[in-house]
């Protein structure tokens, strides 16, 4: 089960994740609320993400590749040890903009609208 809490900002989505990113319900639910976000910039908290698998792997390529088109950007903060791993074994932290950030501050979006699916 994948649940996402939404924060939103003007030009800044963060959606925090928590559960598996995996084929199924789970990642069409991720694809479908980051490509309904108009925010140019998206960021994707993977800190409570126990396991991904490359159908998980795979969306993250394809919504970074939607951010870009848009010329907007996404970035994965906080990845779970297990999602760390599985990106360095595919190599895939060379590709994504992948960074460690406990505070949110960071990027814009303490204190702003919020929501959950």
């Amino acid at each position: 089960m994948l649940t996402i809490d939404v924060q939103s900002q003007p030009s800044v989505a963060t959606l925090v994740c928590q559960g598996r990113i995996v084929l199924g319900v789970e990642a069409e639910t991720l694809r479908c609320l980051a490509t309904s976000r108009p925010e140019r910039h998206l960021v994707v908290d993977l800190q409570n993400v126990q396991g991904m698998d490359a159908a998980g792997l795979g969306l993250l390529v394809e919504l970074h590749g939607r951010t870009r088109q848009r010329t907007g950007e996404m970035t994965i903060i906080n990845p779970s040890r297990r999602v760390r791993r599985l990106l360095a074994l595919t190599r895939l932290e060379s590709v994504l903009n992948v960074e460690e950030c406990e505070e949110e501050e960071d990027f814009g979006v303490v204190g702003q609208s919020a929501m959950s699916a």
